[in-house]
């Protein structure tokens, strides 16, 4: 699942930095003195009301609490109550927020504005629509949608809470954009099919729900979706079918140690290209998963009784050539209770490639347990556009094609 998140990264990337092709205006070096010499009325405009915003939350910012990231590299970052008192106050002052809580996709607090401007845009009228974001740095991501003649434009800027580093400001014209009936706003502003980013931007409007969004993150998010089919295939626990344990292998690894699996170290088959995980240790990690009997687990695994181990093939970088796919976010949209106590969830991949809410869907059953884990108890792909689903044949047959 840590490449799908990955991927959810590059959508948050996209969206917070979304317009960024047909003009990028001159970036200043000071956000103190800002010169009218060279820019336009718009971005003059744009400059200051930034400087307002980030006026109105520089004590919070400036007494806020960091928090370190992930990787030794990155700078410190503000906790997310820091980031939350900061929205709650920009959000009392009448502004359109995005509520950034860290469990659950981002989302416009005043989706009725936005609507608004939607309606306006359909008659042709001239409107305007802000979104405001708060990034993890406490910068302020800008974006100040207009609407005249019918064209749309959106002007980006991407300003800091102090004077210790320069803006950066973009212009661009919105070449398609869509509004879902799920309350889904998609744009573009670059060229299509350019696989360095996602076709569209998104914006969403309603409000995530909480415990779907935690569902999400616990279940889904121990799996994953690229060279791995536990999502993609149809299995249960009486019949596992093609489920490919193996594969699932480093994704259960990070999600049961909170580190990514390395393999360094580990005995490489040559004929085979792949790793072999010590039995103890691969058991240790995937058998709490399922509900299982060790005979059935070795032989779905292709246990290696000679070694003790188990085989396990690593993503390569060629690998991706027919490993791609459009861009898609897991988003759990609906869980059902059922007698056994078991869980099913409904997914549903939104795609951001595509503008679409649904590219496929699956219902996963989960059976939670008392410790606070949880066992994988059966899939069903229940849904699939003519794009069809990520390609999901087991790795160890890849040298095969």
């Amino acid at each position: 699942m840590k490449s799908i998140k990955l991927i959810g990264m590059i959508l948050l990337l996209s969206l917070l930095l979304s317009g960024c092709a047909n003009e990028v205006l001159p970036s200043t070096e000071s956000t103190d003195e800002v010169s009218p010499d060279y820019l336009d009325p718009m971005q003059l405009r744009i400059l200051q009301r930034c400087r307002e915003i980030t006026g109105l939350y520089y004590d919070l910012y400036e007494n806020a609490v960091n928090t370190a990231t992930l990787d030794q590299w990155g700078d410190p970052v503000l906790s997310q109550d820091s980031i939350d008192a900061i929205e709650s106050l920009l959000i009392e002052e009448g502004m359109d927020v995005m509520d950034t809580k860290d469990s659950c996709p981002c989302h416009l607090t005043t989706a009725e504005s936005f609507y608004a401007f939607r309606d306006a845009v359909n008659r042709r009228e001239t409107a305007e629509q802000e979104v405001i974001q708060i990034r993890e740095s406490g910068d302020l991501s800008y974006r100040l949608f207009t609407c005249r003649d019918g064209i749309i434009q959106v002007y980006s800027v991407l300003y800091p809470s102090d004077s210790s580093s320069g803006y950066h400001y973009e212009k661009h014209e919105v070449l398609d954009w869509e509004l879902t009936d799920r309350g889904n706003f998609y744009y573009r502003v670059y060229p299509a099919g350019d696989k360095h980013y996602a076709d569209y931007a998104l914006i969403r409007l309603n409000a995530p729900d909480q415990d779907l969004c935690a569902k999400n993150r616990t279940y889904i998010g121990a799996g994953g979706y690229i060279g791995a089919n536990i999502f993609l295939t149809d299995w249960t626990e009486a019949d596992f079918g093609k489920l490919c344990i193996n594969d699932i292998w480093e994704y259960l690894f990070y999600d049961r140690n909170g580190t990514q699996f390395l393999p360094e170290g580990y005995a490489y088959d040559l004929e085979r290209h792949c790793y072999l995980i010590p039995a103890q240790e691969f058991e240790s990690v995937i058998l709490p998963y399922f509900d299982i009997d060790l005979e059935t687990f070795r032989n779905l695994a292709h246990y290696d009784p000679a070694g003790d181990c188990y085989p396990w093939c690593q993503i390569q970088t060629n690998d991706f050539a027919f490993l791609s796919f459009y861009m898609v976010e897991p988003e759990v949209t609906a869980c059902r209770e059922n007698p056994d106590g078991t869980l099913t969830l409904t997914v549903e991949m939104l795609s951001t490639d595509l503008k679409t809410d649904c590219l496929f869907a699956h219902e996963l059953t989960v059976r939670p347990l008392e410790n606070g884990e949880f066992q994988f108890v059966g899939n069903q792909v229940i849904y699939q556009t003519e794009y069809g689903l990520p390609y999901c044949e087991p790795r160890l047959t890849w040298d095969d094609l």
